[in-house]
């Protein structure tokens, strides 16, 4: 061994890392474990490298969020390209759109609206007639989105890149988010100008009169559905209580293409659906509204468009604009309540 000293060192160095990556799977390397036998654990942690997350990371590093834009400031791609090589999601866990997330404010513009001082409290009677009152879905301006905010991971990342949203819109998206990542195990992946903030830090500091939530592809390989139901359904609770004046989209999880359907164990549409099913028990009709976009973006047999994708998991740039209709003929207007006959027939 005397001969091939930087063998040796490549060995040792192998096995250290493939130990330090088993012993953190359930820790830093959360996020990039899979439910698979076939992924090696010091590929693991190789991805987790390519983040940013390394071994010798403090917890404040490993949650290091990516610097803001706007939208418009995006370079154009191809659009049959999706986003050039980049992979991600497929297996939840490697990047294919690593732009970051839009920021608050945006440069020049302010798109969110500061926390105004309390008001007089609404009477009881006031409050129980709004605690009655359910609303249909009407479509939309664009306009309508000036006072939103998207929470979400690649997928809604792609959104801000391809959507061609207003300006005001605001995005606290990050590639690989989930639910965990919000309040349960708080990331500080929203930049404010030189400062990280976790999710609560930013709502508590901006108010949004929309919040669309598209979270659960990464969480697949991650626990039972009712597991994932539990922590989704606390992520719900805690927006309400920290917006309780905006209205909450719930987005079921987009499906993935029929190849990756058919072949992949875990990232597939029925586990897909066992969590939509969870995730559309939250809708009220009142402050909180169910949506699934897959209404406009699958075949007949629940698939993603084969055409549409470039992975199986992500759109290509040009059918973002397809999930962004389907949000603006959904839109809520508080003066429009529901005809009684009509209660649920949006979602059948």
């Amino acid at each position: 061994m005397k001969k091939y000293p930087l063998l040796l060192l490549l060995i040792v160095s192998g096995v250290l890392l493939t130990g330090f990556g088993f012993l953190n799977r359930n820790g830093r390397y959360r996020e990039y474990e899979q439910a698979r036998a076939d992924r090696p654990v010091l590929s693991v942690v190789f991805t987790g490298a390519a983040d940013g997350v390394y071994p010798w990371s403090s917890p404040e590093e490993e949650a290091a969020p990516v610097m803001a834009r706007p939208a418009e400031t995006v370079p154009e791609k191809d659009e049959e390209a999706g986003t050039d090589e980049r992979q991600d999601g497929a297996d939840g866990l490697q990047a294919a759109l690593e732009e970051p997330n839009r920021p608050v404010p945006a440069p020049g513009k302010e798109p969110s609206r500061p926390r105004p001082q309390p008001a007089e409290e609404e009477t009881e009677e006031e409050t129980e007639q709004e605690e009655e009152t359910e609303y249909a879905f009407s479509t939309v301006e664009e306009s309508y989105f000036d006072d939103a905010l998207f929470i979400g991971d690649s997928r809604t990342q792609g959104m801000l890149e391809y959507g061609k949203l207003p300006q005001g819109a605001t995005f606290y998206c990050k590639t690989s988010l989930t639910v965990f990542d919000l309040f349960k195990h708080p990331k500080a992946f929203i930049r404010e100008g030189e400062e990280k903030k976790t999710l609560e830090e930013a709502l508590k500091e901006h108010q949004f009169g929309k919040i669309y939530l598209m979270l659960g592809i990464n969480e697949l390989g991650t626990g039972t559905p009712d597991y994932f139901y539990e922590e989704y359904a606390s992520v719900v609770q805690k927006l309400r209580e920290l917006e309780p004046d905006a209205i909450l989209f719930v987005q079921g999880i987009m499906h993935v293409g029929s190849q990756k359907n058919e072949t992949d164990p875990v990232f597939n549409n029925t586990r897909i659906e066992q969590r939509n099913e969870k995730i559309r028990t939250l809708e009220d009709k009142k402050n909180i509204f169910y949506l699934d976009v897959n209404e406009v973006l699958c075949d007949e047999n629940g698939n993603l468009f084969d055409g549409w994708t470039f992975d199986q998991v992500h759109l290509k740039a040009k059918y973002y604009q397809l999930w962004k209709e389907y949000l603006l003929q959904h839109g809520i207007l508080k003066e429009d309540k529901a005809a009684p006959e009509k209660k649920g027939a949006a979602f059948l």
